[in-house]
């Protein structure tokens, strides 16, 4: 049976891998920036999001012209970004499918 620790770790690595299929998908489709910068308003708004994580999350946006940049913000393995991905404002980037692969293909690099 697995640890709490051990469990969130895994976690962490599934979150992990949608965001690197997410930044990937935004970086190549420039439109879907909007979407990120709506869904952090929105969470504003809706405190979904603390104000420092709030404010994280507009840093990271800003490195967004930079997209080498913006890419190592999201996927940083410093702790907090770590914890800030969980509250994500990535959402309604990857569609179902997307993400159904994303973890299936996660899953499978577990197992080898």
């Amino acid at each position: 049976m697995r640890s709490n620790r051990q469990k969130q770790i895994i976690i962490d690595r599934q979150i992990l891998a949608l965001h690197k299929a997410m930044v990937e998908k935004v970086i190549s489709r420039p439109q879907l920036f909007e979407v990120l910068q709506d869904n952090l308003k929105r969470y504003q708004k809706m405190n979904i999001l603390s104000y420092g994580s709030a404010l994280l999350w507009e840093g990271i946006l800003a490195t967004y012209v930079e997209p080498l940049m913006f890419r190592e913000m999201v996927l940083s393995k410093e702790q907090r970004i770590t914890h800030l991905r969980r509250r994500t404002i990535f959402s309604g980037i990857l569609t179902e499918a997307e993400r159904e692969d994303v973890l299936t293909k996660y899953i499978a690099s577990e197992l080898s």
